[in-house]
C-alpha cells in the first residue's frame, strides 16, 4: 500500500568486519507502489536492493546479493572484510581471511610463489598455507633469508642489509644502529657520543633544545610571537605598555592576554602563560594545530589521546599498549579509531614511548598501521 508519510528506519548491522550505524531516514513525500519503500528520493525493494537491504542505507559488501532483506555471500564464497571472496583462489585471503600470498598466487587455498626472481620464497619456510611469498633480496624484515631483519634505517639490497649515507653504522646493544650522527643525540658527531638531557644534536654538535615554537635566545627558550623582550627576534624588545602579538609589538592585545603576554591563539590561558601549540602530521600539507596547557613535546598516553581526538574528535580508544614496529616492537602506542558512523572509516596509531615516540600513522580503512620511520609526526 502506497504511503505519503515520511519513513525513518534506524538499525545496527555489521558491514565488513566493523560495526556500522546505518540510519535509513526519508523525509520524501514521494509515493511508492506496494512492496517498495521510499529511501531518499527513490522507491526501492528492501528485500532485494543491495544498497538498501532490509532498511534504507544498509549496503551489502562487494559481491553479496540482498536476499529477503539480508546480505549473504554466494555459495563457495566467504565474507572477508568488505568483500565476498573465494578462499581457494583469492591471493589476499588464501585459505583464511587476511592470509595474503604477497609475491605469489593462491591455488587450492595454498600460496604458490612466483618463480622469478629466484630470491622469492615463502616465509616461514615451507608454510605455503600460512606464510607469505617474499623477495629476500629486497625485504628488510627478511633480508637474505626468512626473519633476517635489517635494523631500522638500513636497506636490503642484493640480499644484504646496508647502512647508506648520510647514515653511519654505530655499535649498539643488542645490535648495531644505522643513524645520522649529524642529528642523533645518542650518537652526536661520533658513535657513542650522547648529548646531555635537554640538549639535541645539530650538525654533529650538542646544543640546547627548545620545544617546537620556541627559539633559543642566549640560554633561554622564548616564543618570538608573544615575548615582549624578544618580539619577532632575539634582539627586538617592545616598549613599556606594548604587547607582542604574532611577532609584532602592538599598543594593545587584540587576541588573548595571558599575564603580560599577548597570545596569538584564542583558547584559554594557562595561568599567566599562553597555551602551548601542538601539531598532528608535522611537516605535511595535512598539518593540524591545537592548543592546551601541556608543554609541547610531552609524550605520554594522555597527550597521545589528546592528539588522536584532534584527528577524530568522536573516535574510540582501541588500545593504549599497542607495540610498534610490528617486527620486534619496542615502542608503546595508542590506537584510535574514527567513529563508526555511516561509511566513514579510519584508524590511527600515535606512539608515545620508546624509539618511535612522536611518530604516527593513519589509514582510511579499518587497518591500524604502525609508523615505519623515526621522526616527529606529532608534538
Amino acid at each position: 500500500m502506497a504511503s505519503l508519510l515520511p519513513k525513518c528506519v534506524a538499525r545496527w548491522t555489521w558491514v565488513a568486519v566493523f560495526l556500522v550505524a546505518g540510519a535509513g531516514c526519508s523525509s520524501s513525500t514521494i509515493s511508492c507502489t506496494a512492496g517498495q519503500t521510499a529511501c531518499g528520493n527513490a522507491c526501492v525493494d528492501l528485500q532485494t536492493d543491495r544498497l538498501h537491504c532490509g532498511a534504507c542505507n544498509i549496503s551489502c559488501v562487494v559481491g553479496a546479493p540482498c536476499t529477503d532483506g539480508r546480505c549473504e555471500c554466494l555459495a563457495g564464497q566467504t565474507k572477508c572484510g568488505n568483500a565476498c571472496v573465494d578462499l581457494s583462489t583469492n591471493a589476499a585471503n588464501c585459505g583464511t581471511c587476511g592470509h595474503t600470498c604477497g609475491l605469489g598466487t593462491c591455488q587450492g587455498a595454498s600460496c604458490a610463489c612466483n618463480p622469478t626472481p629466484t630470491t622469492v620464497t615463502v616465509c616461514p619456510p615451507g608454510a605455503f598455507t600460512t606464510g607469505t611469498c617474499i623477495d629476500t633480496a629486497t625485504n628488510g624484515a627478511n633480508c637474505g633469508g626468512c626473519f633476517d631483519a635489517c635494523v631500522p634505517a638500513e636497506v636490503c639490497s642484493a640480499s644484504s642489509c646496508q647502512c647508506l649515507p648520510p647514515n653511519t653504522s654505530c655499535p649498539g646493544t643488542p645490535s648495531a644502529v644505522c643513524t645520522n650522527i649529524s642529528t642523533d643525540p645518542r650518537n652526536c658527531g661520533t658513535c657513542g657520543t650522547a648529548c646531555p638531557a635537554g640538549q639535541s644534536c645539530s650538525l654533529g654538535r650538542c646544543v640546547q633544545t627548545c620545544n617546537p615554537g620556541f627559539t633559543l635566545c642566549g640560554s633561554v627558550c622564548v616564543d618570538l610571537k608573544t615575548d615582549v623582550a624578544h618580539c619577532g627576534s632575539c634582539t627586538s624588545t617592545c616598549q613599556a605598555g606594548q604587547t607582542c602579538s604574532a611577532g609584532t609589538c602592538l599598543a594593545s592585545c587584540t587576541t588573548l592576554t595571558c599575564g603580560t603576554k599577548c597570545c596569538a591563539d584564542r583558547t584559554a590561558c594557562c595561568g599567566t602563560s599562553c597555551p602551548y601549540g601542538h601539531q598532528n602530521f608535522v611537516g605535511t600539507p595535512e598539518v593540524k594545530t591545537y592548543y592546551d596547557c601541556t608543554p609541547t613535546g610531552t609524550y605520554n598516553v594522555d597527550t597521545a589521546e589528546t592528539a588522536a581526538r584532534n584527528w577524530a574528535p568522536n573516535g574510540n580508544r582501541i588500545s593504549t599498549t599497542f607495540s610498534c614496529p610490528v617486527a620486534g616492537g619496542g615502542s608503546l602506542c595508542l590506537v584510535w579509531q574514527k567513529p563508526l558512523i555511516g561509511l566513514e572509516v579510519g584508524c590511527g596509531v600515535w606512539c608515545y614511548e620508546g624509539p618511535f615516540a612522536g611518530t604516527l600513522a593513519v589509514s582510511q580503512t579499518s587497518a591500524c598501521p604502525c609508523p615505519t620511520a623515526l621522526g616527529t609526526d606529532w608534538n
